[in-house]
């Protein structure tokens, strides 16, 4: 008679420490204050008959310039993807690019990475390719967008005038950009260390789950993937490193061109006050919806603070660039997904 095994011992669960809700809504109530606050202080000398007037009265060849503009940025997003997934056409990047984009300004983060993941797999590209081109493409995007008020300071000071608050958020960001990428360097180098964590993460999976992967595998799979990643980075990183940095000049120049378009006159130094702006609290488009109201405030700030541009043109100016660049991807986005879906589930 064959001896029965003992009982499985259940694993003890780690209690997981939650953040409190009186202190998650105190959080809450500060950001929406400060967020008021700032709202305040620029809608608070606002003439909205006249911002009406600019929205609904810009030509059409203004419409179709601003068009234009939309796919030039767009496209511009998506080299990356282009860059570093091997196999993806720049038009299917382009249209992974921007169905995730509608996602993420409607819906929690993780959602937009899903999408991607799942419309590259319907397209047969290979799922290390596609978590490698996407985990490259995201970094080099944040390393961008950190770099962008160190850059607008530069240029800003170069052109002969010095702004303390342009110099700390240039310091303050362009440390971040610096370490972000020293990380990166050094993960596309790291091969041994790889491999450890590989073997680390098989052990603690197999600990959760018994019946899962060995630490063998996760090992296989972690080198697998810095390697390709190094690989691609080799051949194409800095073609995609540039367009994240075309990127922001793009991204401020839509905006100077929308303030152009609503009344705004567009002489050297205005321009340059602008620009310079709007690269310094770029990181700002990282919060949700692109920084609406935290961004929008603090911009205006910084370019009353340079300009004799009255804030009824500023907030005429940022609500076309708001419809442009936010606005029309989104609904451009859930059609496309929509179609998508019905051309996935059809095949």
């Amino acid at each position: 008679m064959a001896e029965s095994s003992p009982p499985a011992v259940p694993t003890p669960r780690v209690a997981r420490r939650k953040i409190p809700k009186p202190v998650v809504l105190l959080a809450r109530l500060i950001i929406i204050g400060v967020v008021a606050w700032l709202l305040l202080g620029l809608l608070r000398g606002v003439d909205w008959s006249e911002v009406g007037y600019a929205l609904t009265h810009l030509s059409p060849w203004q419409i179709g310039v601003l068009l234009i503009c939309i796919v030039i940025r767009r496209s511009i997003l998506a080299a990356p993807l282009a860059l570093l997934i091997a196999g993806l056409s720049y038009l299917r990047a382009m249209i992974s690019d921007v169905a995730a984009a509608a996602v993420a300004t409607i819906a929690p983060s993780p959602g937009d990475v899903v999408l991607r993941l799942a419309m590259l797999r319907s397209w047969g590209i290979d799922a290390t390719d596609a978590a490698s081109g996407l985990t490259l493409s995201t970094t080099l995007f944040y390393v961008a967008r950190l770099a962008a008020p160190l850059l607008g300071f530069v240029i800003f000071w170069a052109a002969g005038d010095f702004y303390a608050p342009f110099a700390w958020s240039g310091l303050l960001f362009g440390a971040g950009a610096v370490v972000l990428l020293v990380g990166l360097l050094y993960a596309l180098r790291a091969e041994r260390t790889a491999a450890t964590i590989g073997r680390l993460l098989g052990r603690l999976i197999r600990r959760v789950r018994p019946s899962s992967q060995g630490p063998a595998v996760w090992e296989e799979r972690l080198v697998s993937f810095q390697s390709h990643s190094a690989g691609r980075m080799r051949e194409r990183g800095w073609l995609a490193m540039l367009s994240q940095l075309l990127l922001i000049g793009v991204e401020a120049g839509v905006l100077v061109l929308c303030l152009g378009f609503v009344g705004v006159k567009l002489d050297g130094p205005t321009v340059l006050v602008m620009f310079c702006s709007f690269m310094v609290i770029y990181p700002l488009t990282g919060l949700p919806l692109m920084g609406a109201g935290v961004l929008d405030a603090t911009y205006a700030a910084f370019v009353s603070d340079h300009t004799a541009v009255e804030a009824t043109d500023l907030v005429a100016g940022l609500l076309v660039w708001r419809v442009a660049v936010q606005f029309l991807p989104v609904v451009v986005g859930l059609l496309i997904i929509v179609v998508w879906r019905r051309f996935t589930w059809n095949g």
